[in-house]
């Protein structure tokens, strides 16, 4: 596949910036167990979230080929740090896709800024398979209610909201669920 200029520059810059600060970073991460992020700052300014929300929700409107370029060079430094890249561009998805304009307003500037929103969807007995989940969201006079529980949450201990998984209609199986926004 031949790349577009755009998509050149999006890999040269994701590249260098793989080579020159995450790889420099890993082992020292890995050793200390610690969440960079420092380096998820500077990503959020170079604009390497929200690769495929549109322009006008503040992303880069870009598509996949983009978003999979930013990925591929991203895990060359480190493949934790891409895997918070791909958790930012899925609730950046979701949040433009599905939310209200409110919700966007809100949320969406800080979330491509790297303001790091965990996506809680891994539960015990169902692992990350949503097909298998059992927390359930009930409506309630003030909104809703969860029930259960969520584990192994990305940037649970750094985030101030999360976007969780439930279910709001069991007959439905797995059309039946919704993402809260949850304080």
């Amino acid at each position: 596949m031949k790349l577009s200029e755009t998509h050149g520059q999006i890999r040269e810059i994701t590249r260098r910036f793989a080579q020159e600060v995450i790889r420099l970073a890993a082992e020292a991460l890995d050793r200390e167990e610690r969440f960079p992020v420092e380096i998820y700052q500077q990503m959020g300014e170079m604009g390497l979230f929200g690769i495929t929300v549109p322009e006008a929700f503040g992303g880069a409107g870009l598509g996949v080929t983009a978003y999979a370029l930013v990925m591929e060079d991203l895990s060359r430094g480190y493949a934790s740090v891409a895997d918070q890249c791909g958790l930012l561009e899925l609730v950046g998805t979701l949040l433009s896709v599905h939310g209200t304009d409110a919700q966007r307003a809100k949320y969406m500037e800080s979330l491509l800024r790297a303001k790091l929103r965990p996506y809680c969807i891994t539960e015990s007995d169902a692992g990350t398979d949503v097909s298998g989940i059992r927390t359930t969201a009930t409506r309630t006079t003030d909104g809703w209610e969860l029930s259960d529980a969520k584990l192994w949450i990305h940037n649970a201990p750094v985030a101030d909201l999360a976007f969780v998984l439930a279910r709001t209609d069991q007959s439905a199986g797995k059309r039946g669920m919704s993402i809260f926004i949850v304080d």
